[in-house]
């Protein structure tokens, strides 16, 4: 499948564990993150995304339009 959203992420998201979460509620605070596959900004600020999809660190973000695309290929849990 080629896409124009893929760049290597299989390194560092394959089969990881996500969870869904608001950006509000991360632990350590930041004024925004981006979807590691289509760029969305992902915070707390109007016409942004508010929830997504992120690894059990809170370090890499997944918005829910990449998640459904790519739930399958990356095997996440």
């Amino acid at each position: 499948m080629s896409d124009w959203r893929l760049n290597g992420q299989e390194r560092y998201l394959y089969g990881v564990k996500l969870k869904h979460m608001n950006i509000k509620d991360k632990l350590n605070p930041s004024d925004h993150e981006h979807c590691e596959f289509c760029l969305e900004k992902i915070s707390n600020y109007p016409n942004t995304i508010h929830d997504a999809y992120c690894t059990e660190d809170e370090y890499h973000w997944v918005c829910d339009n990449c998640y459904n695309d790519f739930k399958m290929r990356f095997n996440w849990k």
